[in-house]
């Protein structure tokens, strides 16, 4: 009876926090629009922008240089520079033969945006309609209020959201998924990992992270019809859609059902060992983000789970609930799961690209596996000690501002690292919530969210002029 009464008392609670939810989403949108279109007054931008920083200009034969410049006015053509060209004709005429690289790009985006009859230019709406919708499902799915969203809307990649990627698509069928399993409806699950498969190669990251999940659990609790039949439930929706989009491609022309994965030749990713030496990215911009969260979310992910692993090895005995997980929790089940969807991102960059960092922050920062686990782990976090969270944050920024210093790659500090800033900034903000002088910690909340609007404008405006690709 209780419990039927709280229930009652929370539906109104909740309605307010999702409106508010949607509010700050949609100021995300409004302000980025605001910014934009104001920096393409030469009044405007030469008397604010423009006094720290400069815009790319294509100088032609792969060039690129910088000029004070406003930004770009937003045209059907310059939207799809970079892979944004890729998705454009898939959309379009579908895959060909003759034109194989596209074969590295999946087909759902391409076939919703054609759906809409969305022209390049306003493709960003649809874009950004899918990553909000997804987002607030996982919002209300985990309880989470407008201070969470901040958070995430303040990553400094969310541009990947608005440009024409796959990466909003994803974002909300994987959502749908995340939603299907935490309410036991597994039809559900099925139908948003069968479209978030075929929005994007989920083949080589999430079967891998179910099979290590499932290891590490069997490992514990020796249940091994429990869990072949999980793998089974876990992995078919995704060989499903992969099946699907091989199935299309094949139908379309290429010489082979794993065409995805073949002509990825064209990108040079090989299995090798990363050089640490020479970090380097396509752009300095993505470079400024990448390297803090290489040290700041990659190393320390590596070394949790092997904790997590020693744990269930029983190698770790003492009682240890941060390393403890168990199958039956489904919350602890996710976040595993989660764990090695993220581990496996990195791996894909850090392994196959000798040593350039180019898409980490894209498969990391703008992916639901990352989100879910921001909202969903975020009270166990600070559940640990004050101490601990400042050492931790405190040698954890070091050594990525000292990789940063060292690096050949770094240029002289500009307003291009500003990402690095916002990254930063982020982390101590999500370590520390619960930060006595709650009015200075929103202000610095509130800070970074706009800062990070003004840094999405930036990023969106380099698009068009077909700067270096930070995505």
């Amino acid at each position: 009876m209780e419990k039927q009464q709280n229930k009652i008392y929370l539906q109104p609670l909740k309605k307010i926090v999702m409106k508010k939810n949607f509010l700050l989403c949609l100021a995300f949108f409004g302000g980025f629009w605001i910014l934009f279109w104001s920096f393409q007054s030469k009044n405007v931008y030469f008397n604010t922008l423009g006094k720290i920083s400069s815009n790319y200009v294509y100088l032609g034969d792969g060039d690129r240089g910088m000029e004070k410049k406003p930004y770009e006015v937003i045209t059907n053509d310059n939207v799809l520079n970079w892979d944004g060209e890729h998705y454009y004709s898939i959309k379009e005429k579908g895959y060909v033969a003759n034109e194989d690289w596209r074969f590295a790009f999946f087909p759902l985006f391409p076939y919703i945006w054609k759906l809409t009859g969305l022209t390049p230019s306003y493709v960003m709406l649809l874009n950004f309609l899918m990553f909000v919708g997804g987002l607030l499902l996982l919002a209300f799915l985990f309880n989470q209020k407008w201070d969470k969203l901040i958070l995430v809307l303040a990553l400094p990649m969310m541009v990947v959201f608005l440009i024409p990627y796959t990466e909003a698509t994803f974002f909300l069928m994987f959502s749908i998924a995340v939603w299907g399993y935490m309410k036991d409806r597994y039809w559900l699950f099925c139908l948003g990992m069968i479209l978030a498969s075929v929005s994007r190669n989920t083949l080589l990251l999430i079967i891998p992270a179910i099979l290590c999940t499932e290891i590490l659990f069997f490992i514990k609790e020796r249940k091994i019809k429990t869990s072949l039949y999980r793998i089974f439930l876990g992995c078919l929706p995704v060989l499903i859609g992969t099946a699907t989009v091989s199935l299309i491609q094949y139908g379309s022309g290429s010489e082979s059902l794993f065409s995805f994965i073949e002509v990825q030749k064209y990108w040079d990713h090989r299995l090798s060992l990363p050089n640490f030496g020479n970090l380097n990215d396509w752009s300095h911009e993505s470079y400024g983000i990448n390297i803090p969260i290489l040290f700041m979310i990659g190393f320390p992910l590596f070394f949790y789970l092997v904790a997590i692993a020693c744990k269930q090895f029983n190698i770790i005995k003492k009682d240890a609930p941060c390393f403890s997980f168990s199958s039956d929790n489904k919350s602890d089940y996710l976040t595993l799961f989660l764990l090695f969807c993220c581990f496996a991102a990195f791996c894909s960059v850090i392994l196959f690209q000798s040593g350039n960092l180019h898409g980490l922050s894209r498969y990391v920062l703008c992916s639901p596996y990352f989100v879910v686990l921001v909202l969903l782990n975020h009270q166990k976090i600070i559940s640990h000690s004050l101490k601990k969270r400042i050492i931790t944050f405190v040698v954890l920024t070091l050594l990525s501002l000292i990789a940063f210093a060292i690096m050949k790659y770094t240029s002289a500090i500009r307003f291009h690292y500003i990402g690095y800033l916002i990254i930063v900034s982020i982390m101590a903000l999500y370590l520390f919530s619960d930060f006595r002088q709650k009015r200075f910690y929103n202000i610095c909340l509130f800070f970074t969210f706009l800062l990070n609007i003004l840094w999405t404008t930036y990023l969106y405006n380099q698009l068009l002029c077909n700067g270096w690709n930070y995505a």
